[in-house]
């Protein structure tokens, strides 16, 4: 499996979220170690489901590249 970071994470959930993981997104591309963690923590489901993605927009882009 691919390894993606939380820079990775929030920039698909600013391009494939609908209006408020976006802005979750957004909030994680700003935000220092202690408030990624609580976005992290406190939005667990979301940040799963985007990590996922995240992971296999990586995948697919690791196969094109070959």
């Amino acid at each position: 499996m691919t390894t993606v970071t939380d820079r990775d994470v929030a920039r698909v959930m600013q391009e494939y979220g609908g209006s408020f993981v976006r802005a979750l997104g957004t909030a994680a591309l700003a935000a220092d170690p202690v408030n990624l963690k609580k976005i992290r923590d406190g939005w667990p489901d979301y940040w799963a489901q985007y990590l996922r993605m995240a992971q296999q927009i990586s995948e697919v882009e690791k196969q094109a590249s070959k």
